[in-house]
């Protein structure tokens, strides 16, 4: 009869020869796992999320992050339906051939709703004819409290040849603490707001909540200096 009787001699022996079995049986239980929490988690619609994205070599979504509870509360009072106000980062470099893939397969689902853009960036997305344009919002108002100056653009219709000048977006230049809380490099960076996205007001509002959290802790920076 084989000997059933325990011993650390046995155990030491038995997982000298079968630990790799285990190791291995962990790690397909751990990608199992996550494969099936991703597969299965709830997921918020498209139309129900506020989706900005932060297109520049180099950015960091956390920092603006912590403010999305608070713009979110506020856009709900004006739109219920939302129910979420996200920040990602978007690596784009022109030079990386993946980056405008990636750009324009966010753009094609209709995931970005808003962007914080390098100039590089910029121009991938007014080449994209997805921006909205922002003349009429100006106008009326929208974002009239933080002296932000407007990048105008004149783009041409390659069936008939027209030219349109229209503003794509707001310049960033003065915004410093997007810089100083490291999440953004606001120089020569811009704002924009895209037009297949599915939330294009509830963005604009959000953008203008975030502007002035942003300006309010800007002016707090420079008084605690």
């Amino acid at each position: 009869m084989p000997d059933t009787k325990f011993s650390w001699r046995g155990l030491r022996e038995h997982l000298r020869k079968y630990l790799w079995f285990y190791l291995l049986g962990i790690v397909l239980g751990l990608v199992g796992a996550e494969l099936l929490w991703t597969m299965t988690r709830p997921r918020i619609p498209t139309n129900a999320s506020v989706n900005i994205y932060m297109a520049a070599p180099f950015s960091d979504a956390e920092p603006l992050q912590a403010f999305a509870p608070d713009i979110l509360a506020r856009v709900q009072a004006d739109d219920p339906s939302v129910r979420q106000v996200y920040f990602e980062s978007l690596m784009y470099n022109e030079q990386v051939y993946t980056s405008n893939m990636l750009l324009l397969t966010r753009l094609s689902v209709g995931e970005c709703d808003a962007f914080l853009a390098s100039q590089e960036a910029m121009d991938a997305l007014v080449a994209s004819e997805t921006l909205v344009p922002l003349d009429d919002a100006l106008a009326a108002g929208w974002m009239g409290a933080y002296g932000l100056e407007p990048y105008v653009v004149t783009t041409e219709d390659g069936d008939t040849g027209k030219t349109a000048t229209w503003t794509a977006g707001l310049r960033l230049d003065s915004v410093d603490a997007l810089a100083k809380m490291q999440a953004f490099d606001n120089e020569g960076a811009f704002l924009c707001v895209t037009s297949n996205g599915g939330n294009t007001q509830a963005a604009m509002k959000a953008l203008e909540y975030l502007m002035s959290d942003l300006m309010e802790a800007g002016h707090a920076g420079t008084e605690a200096a």
